[in-house]
């Protein structure tokens, strides 16, 4: 090999190394491993219906910590059940990393089942219900009325009806058995009248009907006096009987109630006096509304300003705020409950406590312009749910809360309707039972829960017919404290 060829062959290797060389120090230089983390969790779950927001991800080098661009590929469509898979890309210098989050589009809302009822509708004892009707709709299967599944059990229907996606709902139908040979009687305008004292009362009417007779409404015998000018509860009753001498009874409440003198509206700014308690004379009721306003406030209003009764609101930041507007002007007592009702925030700590109901001071008085500071503890002072978060926590704050010029109230009469009171009948039954036991009554009800509004109208005709003077709380009512147990 000549000399020339040697030197040719040796250039020829340099060059080569010396490109290999570079091309691994670009390698290391500019080609990193790209890191690719999601936003959120990797499995989203989104109802039927509502909108998804993609919370990307971000792709970075994992040398620099430079960020790179990430391509998102496919998107969830919560117009349609199903799983739907998104792809993350980020590239850089040929490396490709990829990652995937699964959005699941479900349906977890139950069907409605709406039942029709005919208060005149029986049933003989021996034949069969006759349906007085129903129907069932959902909001992904639309309308399932024909899925419905009745079933008689011991005198009472049971519908129950199942969507696409498993969701179950069933409801009862108490069915209105009669004997065959006992008339029918019914009270038009229900069991229970409300007139206010110096008006008459004007009877609703009632049909009896027989299936032998026909119709023996003229027949019926009223028993029984209301005299609107005295104030007091009425009863009457109402008996027919049939030409085999079978009979049939009703009785209807009336309440003729005396008309509660104006209160002055509370003022702009409620104080306590620590320390200091102070019994009304005669019987008081103290009806008090917690976690609310809600979509039910504003009919509460309507009976309370019908009666003049003032009542207080323990509030919750809700969609409803404006409503304190209202309760406010009309002289209610707006106290502070909580922000959020969330136990696990609120009694965190007692800095958390403290920036809780200053959130909810600040709305109080965006749309009041009232600074309360009448409060409740979410749970009442004796809760013991808050020592899983803060030991000791309740005897700091019912202390702090004084010295600060807060006075808190607890109850002591509770309806139990965020409990097992699930009616009207049973929260009013629950109700004056408790106000029967004592002289001053802090009753408990929450004006999130309709049927407990339902019942505020006869709580109230029950309370004034009886003697007793409702108040809202102020600085000077009962305290009302439990026994702190943290």
């Amino acid at each position: 090999m000549t000399k020339a060829i040697r030197i040719i062959i040796i250039c020829v290797l340099a060059l080569v190394v010396a490109t290999i060389g570079v091309a691994a120090v670009r390698t290391l230089d500019f080609d990193p491993p790209v890191t690719l983390l999601l936003n959120g969790e990797g499995d989203i779950y989104v109802e039927y219906g509502q909108e998804y927001t993609e919370q990307g991800a971000v792709a970075t080098l994992s040398d620099a910590q430079e960020k790179v661009p990430v391509t998102i590929v496919g998107q969830a469509d919560t117009s349609r059940l199903g799983d739907y898979l998104i792809k993350y890309i980020a590239s850089f210098g040929g490396h490709t990393t990829t990652a995937y989050r699964c959005v699941h589009v479900i349906d977890s809302e139950a069907p409605v089942i709406t039942l029709t009822s005919d208060p005149k509708s029986y049933t003989l004892i021996g034949e069969a219900y006759l349906e007085e009707g129903f129907t069932a709709t959902d909001n992904y299967d639309g309308v399932l009325t024909n899925q419905v599944v009745c079933k008689e059990i011991d005198g009472v229907m049971h519908y129950s009806v199942a969507d696409s996606s498993g969701n179950v709902t069933t409801v009862t139908r108490t069915i209105n058995y009669v004997n065959p040979d006992a008339p029918i009687l019914t009270l038009e305008g229900g069991q229970t009248c409300f007139i206010m004292a110096g008006e008459q009362y004007a009877e609703p009417g009632y049909v009896a009907t027989d299936l032998r007779d026909g119709d023996l409404s003229a027949n019926v015998i009223v028993s029984g006096d209301v005299d609107g000018n005295i104030p007091g509860i009425y009863t009457l009753k109402y008996t027919i009987s049939n030409s085999v001498g079978m009979d049939a009874t009703r009785e209807r409440i009336i309440y003729v109630i005396p008309k509660q003198t104006e209160d002055e509206p509370p003022s702009a700014e409620i104080l306590p006096n620590p320390g200091t308690v102070i019994e009304p004379n005669g019987k008081t009721i103290y009806l008090t509304f917690d976690d609310g306003p809600s979509s039910h406030t504003a009919r509460l209003l309507d009976v309370l300003k019908k009666y003049n009764v003032k009542a207080s609101f323990f509030v919750t930041s809700s969609a409803y705020m404006d409503v304190l507007t209202r309760a406010a002007k009309e002289g209610h007592t707006i106290a502070i409950h909580t922000n959020s009702h969330d136990y696990s925030k609120i009694y965190a700590s007692d800095e958390a406590f403290m920036a809780d109901l200053e959130a909810i001071q600040s709305k109080i008085q965006q749309y009041t312009g009232i600074k309360s500071m009448l409060t409740r503890f979410p749970g009442g002072s004796s809760n013991s749910v808050s020592s899983a978060y803060s030991r000791g926590i309740m005897t700091r704050l019912t202390k702090k809360l004084h010295a600060m010029g807060y006075q808190y109230f607890d109850w002591n009469v509770d309806s139990n309707d965020a409990g097992g009171a699930r009616t009207a009948k049973k929260v009013f039954e629950n109700v004056t039972k408790g106000i029967a036991e004592r002289q001053n009554s802090v009753v408990l009800q929450h004006d999130t829960k309709g049927y407990s509004v339902d019942a505020v109208e006869q709580i109230i005709a029950w309370g004034l017919c009886n003697g007793y003077t409702f108040k809202a709380l102020d600085k000077d009512s009962p305290a009302c404290h439990h026994s702190v147990r943290n």
